[in-house]
């Protein structure tokens, strides 16, 4: 345990000894704070119907900008090793494969949520010093938004296991940036044609079940009959045939020459 424990800290060493990993969260930042400039400058009321949860609120759609960073780190985490190649050098540690992926993939969930938490902090002072508390918070909640940022990383979550999985199957963080940028960003389009035509089958696509938000707020899913408890069997289905993947081509994966 202690080994992987070992392993976990290196990994989150090598991202944040990184200048980039800092450069990201300063962009989130900067961009709350734009956001922030932007809403009290622009419509009628200006700042009078403001209130910090109602910007906490706004900030959940900034989750994208977490994916995008998220997946960079995510991406190059396994595929680098090859690309510099220094994966000669990680493998020769007293650690099996399995724990060394293992250790790599836990830093990258660390990574998707340290930026979640620091996007929540973000939008919590800055909506604070921006518009405070005595505007109108019209039915916002702080429980509403923790739930949102939940479901949120539910998405999220399966989008970075995606991009592990193409990133340590084929050494390529381009092809895994690529994918999952296009997979995700492509994906409500495809859903919403499929559903339009009543393909049924299409509920077996991951990304027809990744938003589970749809079964507490009252919203119809892609596929009419599909239930909460059918979208998250099928996540777990994905997830471990993208972790079963994974794992499996490395612990096989030939590196020498």
């Amino acid at each position: 345990m202690s080994n992987l424990l070992n392993l976990i800290q290196n990994e989150n060493m090598k991202i944040y000894r990184r200048p980039r990993t800092w450069v990201m969260y300063g962009l989130v930042l900067a961009i709350t704070i734009t956001v922030a400039i932007i809403l009290l400058n622009v419509g009628n009321n200006g700042s009078q119907d403001a209130h910090v949860l109602r910007f906490m609120d706004i900030g959940t759609n900034f989750s994208i900008i977490v994916f995008v960073f998220s997946i960079v780190v995510t991406a190059e985490i396994v595929a680098g090793e090859f690309t510099w190649g220094t994966i000669k050098l990680l493998l020769i540690r007293p650690a099996t494969r399995s724990k060394i992926l293992l250790s790599k993939y836990i830093a990258s969930i660390l990574f998707l949520l340290g930026m979640l938490i620091f996007l929540l902090i973000a939008t919590a002072i800055v909506g604070f010093l921006f518009f405070g508390t005595s505007g109108g918070a019209n039915g916002f909640t702080l429980a509403g938004i923790l739930k949102a940022y939940g479901f949120s990383f539910i998405d999220l979550f399966m989008s970075l296991t995606f991009a592990f999985m193409i990133s340590s199957v084929f050494r390529s963080s381009m092809l895994a940036i690529a994918l999952s940028f296009i997979l995700t960003f492509v994906s409500g389009s495809v859903m919403a044609i499929l559903a339009a035509f009543k393909y049924t089958w299409a509920k077996y696509i991951l990304f027809a079940n990744t938003d589970l938000s749809v079964y507490t707020e009252g919203r119809e899913p892609f596929i009419s009959g599909m239930t909460l408890g059918f979208s998250i069997t099928m996540l777990i289905i994905y997830y471990i045939v993208f972790m079963g993947l994974a794992f499996t081509i490395f612990r096989k994966r030939d590196v020498a020459g």
